[in-house]
């Protein structure tokens, strides 16, 4: 019995040592890849319809197979192009730079003992990614029961027959990690009057001007959710970048908007960035933070795609009643919109569009989308595109004063055929203050490409700040000869 007990033990040792959990590689060397097999697909951004960025290498990835051999042929290219297949199941291939076309072309994706994938259609010319909250979002069409539509939509989708004009809409998406493809992907729609209604209104007029100024096919992809944050879409890294944005890190689901609804197009050559967003951010505390977050996330963009410095156009809040209660005196919007103005001073290659004369006092959503587009086309033809349009309106430079007139200069430029919508008279929002800090409404009269200000009686003299247009809902009238409202502004600093 004791032999038995002693051979069991024995043969039990022996198995124990033969049987190993996982396998391990000798000491001293590197782990052995496992190749991984993927089914075959190309990146489900990449579709029939789409636009390809012109004048750029452009980038065709997709899965397959470890060590497969992919297969690219673009209509326009010539030769094939070869890609190889990683261990972890990721090709990618690239196509050379290509001008302009609006003739249709074709892609073939192929690898042996694999279905060919094929998109159609295709077309290259500029793409830009439009971002943002609600009224990035909002179509052009009615959206019940939180928008009526722009102006005159029923006339202008009837119109939308541009079929160089293509749009690809990205599905809400709230990711903890970033995503390398859409968990929903959409299609790539060609803009008609029958798909125009579902577009984003500020993308589709943005892209509109360009394809008419520019002629060259525009393609718009459009990720923007309705309540959403700046620090929501901003990549973590980004965030984690600078102490004045770290603390951002876990709040509002930080970066789950990039990671679901960004990071999956971070592969593809584009032209650039527009972005309208910030009702969410309004009321943040302190307001100054909005400035860093919008810059960190516009340099975690610009790092993420890897193209340079990308340009982004972004839109100033327009005036609203926040409240509802009518009180023409608060001005914690216009401290905001400060903020935005400020995020242009640290960014290269960045503008913004001015909208206080095309809001609505008791709609967040104002239907003069069609005014925000173009205002976004003007800066990218002015500043991306190099054309010579007008593309800011008056902005202040400085100010001056004799006794109880003070006149007000603008930056070179601007304010070139300073007027009023539809030669109204002037709404009167520029007020002064004396060294009692309390602001007083001035009255304002156009001098050529001036305005001179008469301080009532009261303000005790000298004048020592200046304000225009600083309150919650101003819908303003000054603009220059190309329709461009003046930007608001205050020469103090103070916290009243």
């Amino acid at each position: 019995m004791r032999l038995r007990l002693l051979l069991c033990l024995l043969c039990a040792i022996l198995i124990a040592g033969c049987k190993k959990d996982k396998i391990t590689d000798p000491p001293g060397k590197p782990p052995v890849d496992v190749p991984v097999s993927k089914p075959f697909s190309v990146a489900n951004v990449l579709k029939s319809n789409m636009v390809i960025q012109r004048d750029k290498p452009a980038k065709i990835w997709g899965y397959a197979k470890a060590q497969s051999t992919i297969t690219v042929t673009a209509s326009w290219a010539g030769a094939p192009i070869t890609a190889t297949t990683s261990a972890n199941g990721e090709w990618e291939a690239i196509i050379p730079a290509a001008p302009a076309n609006a003739t249709a072309q074709n892609i073939s994706i192929s690898t042996p003992g694999e279905t060919t994938v094929k998109l159609d259609n295709i077309l290259i010319g500029d793409v830009w990614i439009c971002s943002g909250q609600s009224n990035m979002a909002m179509p052009v069409g009615k959206l019940p029961p939180s928008f009526g539509g722009v102006e005159n939509y029923e006339a202008e989708i009837a119109a939308a027959n541009y079929p160089q004009i293509r749009a690809f809409t990205v599905k809400e998406d709230y990711q903890d990690k970033p995503l390398a493809q859409f968990t929903n992907p959409s299609a790539w729609v060609t803009c008609s009057p029958s798909t125009a209604g579902g577009l984003s209104a500020t993308a589709y007029f943005f892209a509109r001007k360009l394809h008419t100024d520019l002629n060259v096919p525009i393609g718009i992809i459009v990720s923007a959710v309705n309540g959403s944050w700046c620090e929501t879409w901003t990549n973590k890294a980004a965030l984690q970048a600078s102490p004045a944005t770290s603390g951002y890190v876990g709040q509002h689901q930080s970066s789950a908007l990039f990671n679901g609804m960004i990071a999956p197009l971070t592969k593809m050559t584009i032209k650039g960035f527009t972005w309208y967003q910030g009702e969410n951010n309004q009321k943040m505390v302190p307001v100054t933070d909005y400035t860093s977050l919008n810059i960190a996330l516009i340099n975690g963009w610009r790092t993420e795609f890897a193209q340079g410095e990308l340009p982004f156009y972004y839109v100033q809040i327009t005036p609203f009643d926040d409240g509802g209660a009518g009180n023409s005196t608060q001005n914690y919007l216009a401290k905001f919109r400060e903020t935005q103005a400020n995020v242009r001073k640290g960014t290269p290659s960045a503008g913004m569009v001015v909208t206080l004369d095309i809001g609505e006092a008791d709609n967040h959503h104002p239907k003069y989308k069609k005014q925000v587009g173009e205002r976004l086309a003007l800066l990218a033809l002015n500043k991306t595109y190099a054309e010579n349009v007008p593309d800011t309106g008056p902005q202040y430079a400085s100010f001056s004063q004799s006794g109880n007139k003070v006149t007000i200069d603008f930056v070179s430029g601007t304010a070139n055929g300073l007027n009023t919508i539809a030669g109204a008279p002037i709404k009167q929002y520029f007020f002064v203050a004396g060294a009692d800090q309390v602001f007083r409404q001035a009255t304002a009269n156009i001098s050529g490409d001036k305005i001179l200000l008469v301080a009532p009686a009261d303000t005790p003299l000298p004048v020592v700040a200046v304000r225009y247009a600083f309150t919650n809902f101003p819908i303003t009238n000054l603009q220059n000869n190309a329709g461009l409202p003046m930007e608001p502004f205050r020469t103090d600093n103070w916290n009243n």
